[in-house]
């Protein structure tokens, strides 16, 4: 038997919800572009940052994705990025996540942050953009 309180389901991490996702391209230096993705990055929400993030690698000198604003990523957002970093074509791609956060935490357990180029400090990440990924 089912019993309810009366109280809103708590909402769930990776629930799907496609207007959970912001995408942001902002211009830096030397024809770099920053990629700022924010909310849940998870199969539901890929097509929403998929076709920007390609778009960017393929036109600019270096790319910055900010994930630093994401509360959720799951195996397919993980999966998506390795896609498009290796998919560049030599087009310098850097990630940025904020330390301590869920996608920190999924990043050191999955061992993402040993195998792709994962900033945890914005002015590093920015000047590394500033400078077209060198």
């Amino acid at each position: 038997m089912e019993r309810s309180s009366g109280a809103a389901p708590l909402p769930q991490p990776g629930g799907g919800d496609p207007t959970a996702l912001s995408v942001r391209i902002k211009d830096a230096a030397d024809d770099a572009s920053i990629v700022a993705i924010g909310g849940e990055l998870d199969l539901s929400t890929i097509p929403r940052m998929q076709g920007p993030l390609l778009e960017q690698i393929g036109q600019r000198s270096a790319v910055l994705v900010d994930l630093s604003g994401l509360t959720f990523i799951d195996s397919s957002g993980i999966g998506i990025l390795i896609q498009a970093l290796r998919g560049s074509n030599g087009t310098p791609v850097h990630i940025l996540i904020a330390t301590d956060s869920q996608v920190d935490r999924v990043f050191r357990i999955a061992g993402v942050s040993e195998a792709l180029p994962v900033f945890t400090d914005r002015e590093r990440a920015l000047t590394w953009t500033r400078n077209g990924g060198g």
